[in-house]
């Protein structure tokens, strides 16, 4: 039997929020060869643990309002999944522990795109009801840009054929984005570097959590008792994966993971603890069935 290396879950996780990070890196940073960190990597893909792709800022694509939603459903949950998944406004859609048996993030233009998503989504069938948090700000998201609410920044025709790349395979060789794009290797690793350094887009390496057993992830709401900004503080410093300040039932939402049940609950109990905390209500993602924060095909060409 094919023995998973122990160290997949380090190796991983360093890659969860640079998709290209350096493997010597890794290897030097937990003490093993670059061969080893290569061989973990290699066998991930191969057996679709974890997928290596782009994620593009919402600003560049017109994105200015963001929710999230838990729906409460009279009929099976698989119909309501499937559409949700085919829906380009759902960034994230979840099989989750509950009341409610699965949840979505959406990211929506101008006003009324969000109403618009909404009805769509209350009008599926088998959908009695959901409860809606609308997104103040997100303070952290390992697997996309932030919004800024401006950019200052375009794409030309070789930037996109650059991420439209990237979107395929994360950790394309330079060489591979330049004959995509029509330029050098040197003028793409420029091109990449100019992308990232202006918030552009963010390579990742995000998990295929539909049956990952080193990667747990519990969703959070949060109520807070005083000053937002203590509370935040105290979240920040969980590590959480995702982060946010909500309008709603609660006053920031989160994505903590842990590699066991055990961490899972300590962090929970950390929470509770806090006197910036007034209360919790937690939720597992059993499956999450998509993750996918902007792809390059979803750039307007000029």
């Amino acid at each position: 039997m094919d023995q998973r290396d122990p160290l997949t879950p380090q190796v991983l996780r360093a890659l969860r929020e640079d998709g290209r990070a350096s493997y010597t890196g890794i290897a030097d940073s937990l003490g093993v060869t670059r061969k080893r960190v290569t061989q973990i990597v290699q066998r991930a893909v191969d057996r679709e643990e974890v997928i290596f792709t782009v994620s593009v800022s919402p600003d560049l694509l017109a994105l200015q309002r963001f929710g999230y939603l838990q729906l409460r459903l009279d009929g099976p949950v698989a119909p309501v999944r499937g559409a949700l998944i085919a829906m380009p406004e759902t960034t994230f859609v979840a099989d989750i522990s509950g009341e409610s048996p699965i949840d979505a993030e959406i990211r929506v233009g101008a006003d009324p795109h969000l109403q618009q998503t909404m009805d769509r989504i209350r009008s599926l069938p088998g959908v009695r009801d959901m409860q809606t948090h609308l997104y103040e700000s997100i303070e952290i998201n390992l697997y996309s840009p932030l919004i800024t609410g401006h950019t200052g920044f375009s794409l030309d025709a070789t930037d996109r054929a650059i991420v439209r790349q990237l979107q395929i395979n994360g950790r394309a060789s330079y060489r591979e984005l330049g004959d995509a794009a029509g330029i050098s290797a040197g003028g793409a690793r420029l091109r990449l570097g100019r992308l990232v350094g202006h918030n552009a887009v963010k390579v990742v390496g995000i998990p295929v959590r539909r049956d990952s057993p080193d990667l747990l992830t519990l969703g959070v709401g949060i109520r807070v008792r005083g000053e937002l900004k203590a509370a935040l503080e105290e979240v920040r410093k969980l590590e959480p994966e995702f982060l946010a300040v909500t309008i709603g039932t609660y006053e920031l939402i989160a994505t903590l993971t842990a590699a066991t049940a055990e961490e899972l609950l300590e962090l929970t109990e950390r929470l509770r603890s806090s006197p910036e905390i007034a209360g919790i209500h937690t939720w597992i993602n059993l499956r999450t069935v998509k993750e996918e924060y902007g792809r390059g095909d979803q750039l307007a060409d000029d």
